[in-house]
Order: C-alpha cells, then sequence, then structure tokens
C-alpha cells in the first residue's frame, strides 16, 4: 500500500510537471466576444498565458494595451487551442483584472452593516 501511495504520488509530480513545462494553459473565453463562442480552452504552448488566464486579464495586465488587443488574443487563442470545452463562469471570474480592486471573488455580496 506505502508503495502504491508513492508510485501514484511520483506519477501525479511527473503529469504537472509535464503540464507546465509542456505549455498547456486553460483560457476562459465570455460571450462577449466575437471570434469564438464562448467556451473554455485548453491551450497548448501557451507561455503568454497566466495557468488559468482570459484575453480581458490579459490585456488589462498591460500597462498601454493596443486598441484590439482582446481581438488579437482570442484569434492567437484559437489558433492554439486544443480542446474547446464549455464556458465557467468561476473560472472566467478568477481572471477577472478587476478582482483585485473589487475585494472580492463571488459576486458582489455585502455584509451586513449592523446586528
Amino acid at each position: 500500500m506505502k508503495i502504491a501511495f508513492q508510485v501514484v504520488t511520483g506519477l501525479l509530480f511527473l503529469f504537472i510537471v509535464s503540464v507546465w513545462l509542456g505549455g498547456l494553459r486553460v483560457a476562459v473565453v465570455p460571450a462577449s466576444s466575437l471570434l469564438m463562442y464562448p467556451a473554455t480552452a485548453v491551450v497548448a504552448d501557451g507561455y503568454a498565458y497566466r495557468m488559468i488566464d482570459s484575453p480581458q486579464a490579459m490585456c488589462g495586465r498591460q500597462t498601454y494595451p493596443a486598441t484590439d488587443c482582446e481581438q488579437v488574443a482570442i484569434r492567437k487563442l484559437s489558433r492554439d487551442a486544443l480542446v474547446k470545452l464549455p464556458f465557467n463562469r468561476w473560472l472566467y471570474e478568477f481572471t477577472d483584472p478587476e478582482r483585485p480592486a473589487r475585494g472580492n471573488l463571488f459576486g458582489e455580496a455585502t455584509l451586513r452593516k449592523s446586528i
């Protein structure tokens, strides 16, 4: 049993390292994109992306983004996509570039001010 656990742990570690070094990333494209249906895509050779990223977040991280930054990122994403999965709203909210400014991740839930 102990050896089986070590083998499974070793295989999981090798899988994670190979995915990271192989450049596989998860990119989330929202419904507002015109070039691609709303989807969650597994991208090959996506070193320009973070592990979980979206074209809007990628353009939001740039200091001076071009006016067509999102369209260029979506075109590159559609070329490099290996697998297109259904759109996942939670993953898109996770990649939202304005999330640190708003301060909450799961929506606009407010706390009660008094009891």
